[in-house]
């Protein structure tokens, strides 16, 4: 009596387990992967592309699935592994007519993910050589453009993120530290918007240390270049005081 409890629990137990899932052909995955794509179903999309990709490496559907596998990921807003199986597709498929887009989708992954200038930088510069990579190895792409708005975003972003440490270390007195960080973004993001509000800071720094000749040439600099209004204003009042007398 004991033995038959065993063999039906037993029996139970078979019969509730999953029977493994039997694997289509390429066709198949590629088919109904594109459906879900289609459809913007991208977790679902993925999960086909990615078993064409590991189960049928020898079919002709596999550089096309690897692509889409990418764009599933990017669908789906899974940029880290978006920027992966892009990158994949750049190293184990050159030959592939996607090789162009992929490389500007591994820049516009790594914009996705960028943060704001108070934060760490990290995805922002690997936007910056994403997007540069793009432009040197697809010159005429007609994404060139977007390419270098992008790239000059990514600039005012590190400029920005510069500048916010000097005028730290400028409201806490640590005069030399802010006219480094100040004369590093001078050299390095002159084509950004905080170029003549630096000046202008650079300019304060040299009248507090009395290098007033220097902070003159700097506030004029300002006056004559820079289009900003009110960094206009706040630089003629500056330049006012400095003709008040002291004492």
């Amino acid at each position: 009596m004991l033995s038959i409890i065993f063999i039906s629990i037993a029996f139970l137990f078979t019969g509730c387990a999953s029977t493994p899932e039997k694997l289509q052909g390429a066709e198949y995955y590629f088919v109904e992967g594109k459906k879900a794509f289609d459809k913007n179903r991208c977790i679902e999309a993925t999960e086909h592309f990615q078993r064409l990709v590991s189960n049928f490496p020898g079919s002709q559907r596999v550089p096309e699935a690897q692509y889409m596998l990418a764009e599933s990921f990017f669908c789906g807003a899974d940029y880290v592994n978006a920027v992966f199986e892009y990158q994949r597709l750049i190293d184990v498929y050159p030959a592939s007519d996607r090789l162009e887009e992929a490389q500007y989708k591994i820049g516009e992954s790594n914009y996705q993910q960028m943060r704001n200038p108070q934060l760490d930088q990290k995805e922002t510069y690997e936007t910056l050589t994403a997007f540069r990579n793009f432009i040197e190895e697809n010159p005429s792409s007609p994404k060139v453009g977007i390419a270098r708005d992008r790239i000059a975003e990514c600039r005012e972003n590190l400029a920005e993120k510069l500048y916010q440490a000097a005028y730290l270390y400028q409201r806490q007195g640590y005069l030399e530290a802010a006219r480094m960080s100040y004369s590093d973004l001078t050299r390095d993001y002159i084509d950004t918007s905080w170029y003549y509000r630096t000046l202008f800071h650079l300019g304060e720094i040299a009248r507090d240390t009395d290098d007033i000749e220097n902070a003159v040439q700097l506030w004029k600099e300002v006056l004559r270049d820079s289009e900003d209004e009110e960094l206009q204003s706040e630089v003629e009042g500056a330049l006012s005081r400095l003709d008040e007398p002291t004492g």
